[in-house]
């Protein structure tokens, strides 16, 4: 009798354990359905719908990142809070938050308190979201979710050239879209080609990078071309030797940042000698640095902390600066943040270049090259206020943690040596 209870007592647990492991895997099953329709989302959904739509994105990207907490919460977000703290111990993050810090600060300046506030709490809220996308996830990233993103950046070039098309036949032009497209095109190539490298498809590497420098030639859109060319140039000294590439574009990145109001103040000298004119009569780009070097030299004492944040965007909406003010990233630090903000973000840059290098090896070339060509896109004339262009980094930096959390084995093993095994 004891032994048949005993018995029984033994199938009943070995039941128990065995309904407790079919949970688990069902709910492994979850996780990763729900986190490969979170990359297709963001992978395929980003670079397409901005072209579509200019709100798209916005859409997209919440969804996405839900969707990444939903598979982490089934997989078991054990050690979330440590993985989020980690961030904090990262030099290039802390930049970040002081910078955000600064330009909510200086809403107690700005003549445009409450535009200011929402567009700050606007950037912490991404920040935030794409923190907790970065760090929920714990399992490596699996092949298929990595490829989701070189396949949305052709298919995005494929939106842009079917859109643009259209226009031709059609005669109505989105030149907004199609300007939202490219940027989107320079931000997520670099992030998707280190994941085709990362998992050894360096022949889609290669020929992803051929097209998207055909497109962008096609295109004729200058910010792409220069940002293009900007990463290519990084990319091809980061193969060959990518400490001291981190190491010089670090002191590089920081010198240009600290150095950049030297260019509109520098520029009515320099169009005075080569075009014996003055530069408010020549063709953009040069009209916007006249702009800049009036304003510059109007109020150097508010250089220091700057006029606050959302000052540009909303000045040149009000008339009350000039309808040709550069609506450049850089300009708008130097102008809205001052000497402050022009420091907290050339260190961060320098930190951020800085820590490539510790990247893995096969990632960190493009990574810098990533970098490098949002660095190139915030000295050009590409509006980063809507959202759009900081949206997009955002899905890139997610790209980039997928590439770093795949799994760099690319060949299975043969069955001899399974054999031998």
């Amino acid at each position: 009798m004891a032994e048949r209870v005993g018995s029984r007592a033994m199938t009943f647990g070995a039941g128990g354990a065995r309904s407790r492991r079919i949970e688990r895997d069902e709910a492994a099953d979850a996780s990763r359905f729900f986190a490969r329709i979170a990359y297709a989302v963001l992978g395929l959904g980003a670079p397409v719908g901005v072209v579509i739509h200019p709100l798209a994105l916005f859409v997209i990207f919440p969804i996405g990142v839900a969707l990444i907490l939903m598979s982490a919460i089934l997989e078991g977000p054990a050690g979330l809070i440590d993985r989020v703290l980690r961030a904090f111990r990262i030099p290039a993050f802390v930049a970040l938050v002081a910078g955000l810090g600064w330009a909510m600060l200086s809403v107690l300046w700005t003549p445009y308190p409450v535009s200011a506030a929402q567009h700050a709490l606007k950037l912490a809220l991404l920040i935030a979201a794409t923190l907790l996308a970065v760090a929920a996830p714990r399992d490596n990233a699996r092949a298929t979710d990595l490829y989701l993103f070189p396949i949305g950046v052709v298919f995005g070039m494929a939106t842009m050239a079917t859109m643009g098309l259209a226009h031709i036949l059609t005669g109505a032009v989105d030149q907004a879209g199609l300007a939202s497209g490219a940027v989107a095109l320079a931000v997520l190539l670099f992030p998707a080609l280190g994941g085709l490298t990362a998992r050894g498809r360096n022949g889609y590497a290669r020929l992803l990078l051929i097209l998207a420098l055909v497109f962008a030639y096609i295109d004729g859109y200058a910010p792409l071309t220069v940002a293009l060319f900007a990463g290519y140039l990084a990319l091809s000294f980061a193969i060959s030797d990518m400490r001291r590439t981190a190491r010089e574009l670090a002191w590089g990145a920081a010198a240009v940042v600290l150095l950049s109001p030297l260019i509109p103040a520098i520029a009515p000298t320099v169009s005075a000698w080569i075009f014996h004119a003055k530069l408010a009569s020549l063709p953009p780009p040069y009209a916007p640095l006249s702009v800049a070097a009036d304003i510059f030299t109007h109020h150097k004492l508010r250089l220091i902390t700057g006029h606050g944040f959302e000052t540009v965007s909303r000045g040149v909406r009000a008339a009350i600066l000039p309808p040709r003010t550069p609506t450049a990233l850089a300009f708008t630090v130097w102008y809205e943040l001052g000497v402050i903000g022009a420091l907290v973000a050339a260190t961060g840059l320098w930190f951020a270049f800085r820590d490539i290098g510790n990247a893995p090896a096969r990632l960190a070339p493009y990574m810098a090259a990533g970098l490098t060509a949002v660095v190139a896109l915030a000295f050009l004339n590409v509006d980063f206020n809507d959202m759009t262009a900081m949206t997009l980094i955002a899905v890139a930096v997610i790209a980039t943690d997928v590439a770093a959390r795949s799994q760099y084995r690319t060949t299975r093993p043969s069955a001899a040596i399974l054999a031998n095994l």
